[in-house]
């Protein structure tokens, strides 16, 4: 059997085919499971692996997250204003500031004039308008007389207007549950105990709603104090020499004059009255004639 052996060419031949199996044998072994596959699978297969997270030691990048940002609470701003002015005519002063109101979609909140003290005659008004027109309001105030003082403040209520709000819809939650388990069948201990808390409930809800409601009103309507006097005449200039001597001359003949009708009134008197004087000193004189006379008898005697 091994005859063919004998013959190196057929030893050869036959060696060579041996060594050309063994080599496609261990080709097989070691090709990838993706050599038998088409090219457009080959090509897939390796985008995905080198797009794969961490393939190749590279990791691709994540795309950035995006945070909505947190929607702005509006500004909850309470506005107050106070002008003191000097005023011509307190009357038409009072007047001018209540049309001011009226004309801005407001009105007149308080108003107190007078002078009882005997001092310089004043009043104090309050007036509320919306508050877009504060700014328009305030201008108008302003020019009813000559500006003294003016201020402006703001008080920011965001905070609290947001908290009051929060404990309230809290406490309607909670005034819901105790309601519900109102409903329920219990004893009359827990009912009770529930209408107890129920009233305390209801009490926090109405102390909140009229605190809001006072609050929200401050940010709705702006207020202005306007404080008005009188003002006082200016004094009179010192004059010059040329009026003071106008004014001496003025007041000597007005004197002169006083005086010439003086002495006239007094010789109208004099001439009314010379009669009864003349008589009562005829009167007088006999008297006395007769007293002397009778005086002088009774020396003699």
């Amino acid at each position: 059997m091994l005859s063919w052996l004998r013959h190196p060419a057929a030893a050869i031949a036959a060696a060579l085919i041996l060594v050309l199996l063994a080599v496609s044998f261990a080709g097989n072994a070691i090709r990838p499971r993706y050599a038998t596959t088409s090219d457009a699978e080959r090509v897939a297969v390796t985008k995905q692996m080198v797009l794969a997270p961490g393939a190749l030691g590279i990791v691709a990048p994540q795309p950035a997250l995006r945070v909505q940002p947190r929607a702005k609470t509006p500004l909850q701003i309470a506005r107050t204003g106070k002008v003191s002015l000097y005023v011509g005519n307190l009357d038409s002063a009072i007047r001018a500031v209540t049309n001011v109101a009226q004309r801005y979609g407001g009105d007149v909140l308080s108003m107190d004039a007078g002078n009882t003290d005997g001092s310089t005659p004043s009043a104090q008004m309050q007036i509320r308008v919306p508050a877009d027109s504060f700014d328009d309001a305030m201008s108008g105030a302003g020019g009813v007389g000559k500006v003294r003082e003016r201020s402006i403040a703001a008080e920011d209520l965001t905070n609290d207007i947001t908290d009051s709000d929060a404990r309230l819809r809290n406490l309607r939650r909670t005034e819901e549950d105790i309601r519900g388990i109102m409903d329920r069948s219990g004893s009359v201990a827990q009912v009770l105990n529930a209408e107890d808390q129920l009233s305390h409930v209801r009490e926090q809800i109405e102390t909140l709603e009229s605190e809001l409601k006072e609050m929200r009103g401050r940010v709705s309507y702006a207020t202005i104090d306007v404080a008005m006097e009188l003002e006082a005449a200016p004094a009179p200039a010192e004059p010059g020499a040329a009026s003071q001597l106008q004014q001496a001359w003025t007041d000597a003949l007005h004197s002169l004059f006083a005086l010439g009708i003086s002495l006239a009134a007094f010789a109208v008197w004099l001439v009314v009255f010379l009669p009864a004087i003349a008589l009562g000193t005829a009167l007088i004189a006999a008297l006395y004639a007769l007293f002397k006379r009778r005086l002088g008898s009774r020396s003699m005697a």
